[in-house]
C-alpha cells in the first residue's frame, strides 16, 4: 500500500512511540497535541508532528534515549517494509525545558519529509491516561497493539484553550481541534484565565488559514467537503461555545 507524506509521518510515529514506551516508564511522559487527539480521541486531522509532556528524566539522559530509538535498527527495520528511511536528524534545541528533534524521513511517494519530535520539560498535567491506540489506525498500518499515556479529552480541551490564546501566531488547526472536542465530547471544565483571549484570538483565523494548516491535514477524500460557509461554521461553533465558558 502507498501511504500519503502525512501517513508515512503518522506510521513513524506510532513507530516511534512504540520504542519510546519500552524505554520510558509510562509514569513519565504523556503524549500531547495532535497525535493524542489522532491516536486516542478520535481526531481525523494528521499531525505532522509529535509533542509529549516529560518529568523526572534528566535531560542528558532523555536525550541518549532518544538518539538510541532514533540510530538503533529496529526502527528501521519496522519502517523499511514500508519504503520509508529516517534521513537527517538535527537536535534542534535541547535544553531544560524543551527537548526538540528534526527529521527528514525519506519516503517512497517524493523528496524528504520533515517532522519534529518535541519534549516539553515542564513536568505532567493530571490525569494521565495509559490506553491503546485506535485500533483502526493501527490496522491501516498492519502495526499491532500499542499501548502508551496519554491526555485525555479534558486536558486537551484546557490545552488547547492555552494555546489558542498564548500563541504568538494563531493557528488554525486549534479551532478545528477545539471543534472537534466539543463536538465528540461537550467539556464544560476549561482554564478560565484563557477563554477570553482565546475567543478573541479565534476570530482572526482565515479561511485561507484554515486551507493551509488544517486542510493538507485531512485524509483526501475529506478535504472536498470544506469549503468557506462550513469554516465559518465551526469557527462561530467554536466562539460561542467558548463564550459560554467565561
Amino acid at each position: 500500500m502507498a501511504y500519503t507524506p502525512f501517513q508515512s509521518v503518522e506510521l513513524f510515529h506510532l513507530i516511534f512511540l512504540e520504542q519510546l514506551t519500552r524505554k520510558l516508564d509510562r509514569r513519565l511522559y504523556a503524549l500531547k497535541g495532535g497525535c493524542n487527539l489522532r491516536f486516542f480521541l478520535g481526531s481525523v486531522r494528521y499531525s505532522q508532528d509529535i509533542d509529549l509532556d516529560v518529568k523526572m528524566v534528566r535531560a542528558a539522559t532523555l536525550q541518549k534515549t532518544v538518539n538510541n530509538i532514533l540510530e538503533a535498527s529496529a526502527i528501521g527495520l519496522s519502517l523499511r517494509p514500508h519504503g520509508i528511511q529516517i534521513g537527517n536528524v538535527s537536535e534542534a534545541k535541547q535544553t531544560e525545558t524543551t527537548q526538540r528533534w528534526k527529521i527528514q524521513l525519506k519516503i517512497p511517494t517524493g523528496s524528504p519529509f520533515p517532522t519534529k519530535i518535541e519534549f516539553s520539560r515542564r513536568g505532567l498535567e493530571e490525569p494521565i491516561d495509559f490506553e491503546p491506540v485506535d485500533s483502526s489506525i493501527l490496522r491501516m498500518y498492519q502495526q499491532r497493539p500499542l499501548f502508551a499515556s496519554h491526555y485525555g479529552p479534558v486536558t486537551a480541551f484546557k490545552q488547547k484553550i492555552r494555546a489558542l490564546s498564548l500563541r504568538t501566531e494563531t493557528q488554525a488547526r486549534d479551532i478545528w481541534d477545539l471543534f472537534h472536542l466539543i463536538q465528540a465530547y461537550g467539556i464544560k471544565e476549561t482554564d478560565a484565565a484563557h477563554v477570553s483571549k482565546a475567543c478573541a484570538n479565534a476570530c482572526t483565523i482565515s479561511f485561507a488559514d484554515f486551507k493551509d494548516q488544517v486542510m493538507v491535514f485531512l485524509p483526501p477524500d475529506m478535504q472536498r467537503q470544506y469549503d468557506r460557509e462550513i469554516w465559518d461554521t465551526i469557527q462561530l461553533r467554536v466562539i460561542d461555545y467558548l463564550e459560554t465558558l467565561q
